[in-house]
């Protein structure tokens, strides 16, 4: 790993003596990535944005949950201090915190963190009921990235920014692990009144 890493970084300054003195400097990313944990699906090889354009924030399942400290602050940081203009969540197909929500439940740190996507799951119920196994795994999946499009829409650091006319575009989408590519899921907030149009102000 620490020969690859030397390889790399002499490699890079080959091609651009200057690259690592620009980087040092500051960072100003494209967008803030909310993805999963997942080994599969890392941003910079999906996207092929160079290093420093992406601020990343990964966890089991893609979840922005509106009351983990580490979620909170790293939108908050995203938007107020470094002005990302695009928030994206990425989910991805055959996701296993996605179907370990589906199979079981327990009281693990794991289980209780994949509660909130069991709780997408009981809203979702009916919808989900009527599909085989396979397509209630990628639907679920599909339905997580939309919650948690809105869990960051109706945040105040979001609303706050679209208050004082920031750009802030929160976009979702999912990865297919079979194919590489990415999808749109026809999620894509540039405003407070977009969001507000779609789902208004009731929804949880």
């Amino acid at each position: 790993m620490l020969a690859a890493n030397k390889q790399w970084a002499n490699d890079i300054k080959e091609a651009d003596p200057q690259y690592f003195i620009r980087a040092a400097q500051e960072q100003k990313p494209e967008l803030l990535w909310v993805g999963c944990a997942d080994s599969r699906v890392g941003p910079d090889q999906l996207i092929g944005l160079p290093m420093g354009s992406i601020f990343v924030h990964r966890n089991i399942g893609n979840i922005f949950a509106t009351n983990d400290l580490n979620s909170l602050a790293v939108l908050e940081y995203a938007i107020d201090e470094l002005q990302v203009p695009n928030v994206m969540v990425c989910g991805h197909y055959g996701c296993g915190g996605v179907h370990a929500a589906l199979t079981h439940s327990g009281i693990q740190p794991v289980d209780l963190w994949l509660d909130q996507i069991r709780f997408i799951y009981q809203r979702h119920e009916p919808e989900l009921a009527r599909l085989n196994e396979q397509q209630r795994w990628d639907r679920l999946a599909e339905l997580n990235v939309e919650a948690q499009v809105h869990n960051i829409c109706r945040n105040t650091v979001v609303r706050e920014a679209w208050k004082r006319g920031q750009e802030v575009n929160v976009i979702g989408l999912i990865y297919d692990i079979h194919d590489g590519r990415l999808k749109q899921l026809g999620l894509e907030f540039r405003s407070q009144a977009e969001w507000q149009a779609r789902y208004g102000e009731g929804r949880q």
